[in-house]
């Protein structure tokens, strides 16, 4: 260690350290297994300078505005699936009319840790895919048909967190663990 004292990290720091990895890595600059290892490097950082070599080659993550942004799927009458990679933002709306949607959450960025999907449902089916490991909470109600959950494994460590909120009349929303 030089003359001067090197600052100690807080734990707030560490986990503002641990979100700009996980920004980075759903931005695609850092691989799982990067977003893994400096991860257990952060947590474990004593001082600010050893913090910060963690994240040195990353941008800066941009001040989150007040508002977060919707991003929402309507269908008026069919069918609507998303599928692959797509970006799932923070706050998701499904509208469905007359007609069945597919949301397949599997290869898709998620925009945050905590993500919520609420489904109106007028008439129809509504299927929610999720990767297995991943922790669900699923509310809401049905008026004629239901709502269902499919798969219970224990979430993994770090696993995201989605939340479906429906609201319907006719049909049945699906959360499929898979």
């Amino acid at each position: 260690m030089s003359g001067e004292l090197e600052k100690r990290a807080s734990d707030a720091e560490r986990e503002q350290a641990v979100v700009r990895l996980r920004e980075a890595s759903a931005q695609g600059r850092l691989t799982l297994e990067e977003l893994a290892d400096r991860t257990a490097l952060a947590y474990e950082a004593r001082s600010q300078a050893e913090l910060a070599r963690v994240v040195t080659d990353l941008p800066a993550v941009a001040v989150p505005s007040r508002r977060k942004p919707v991003r929402w799927t309507v269908v008026a009458i069919g069918d609507a699936k998303r599928r692959g990679r797509w970006r799932v933002a923070e706050r998701t709306r499904v509208v469905v009319g007359i007609g069945d949607v597919e949301l397949d959450l599997r290869e898709a960025q998620l925009e945050a840790e905590e993500v919520t999907v609420t489904i109106f449902l007028a008439v129809g089916d509504v299927t929610v895919i999720v990767p297995r490991h991943a922790e669900v909470d699923l509310s809401g109600f049905v008026l004629i048909g239901g709502k269902h959950e499919r798969g219970s494994e224990e979430p993994g460590p770090g696993a995201p967190l989605v939340r479906v909120r429906a609201i319907g009349l006719i049909g049945e929303v699906k959360v499929v663990r898979s």
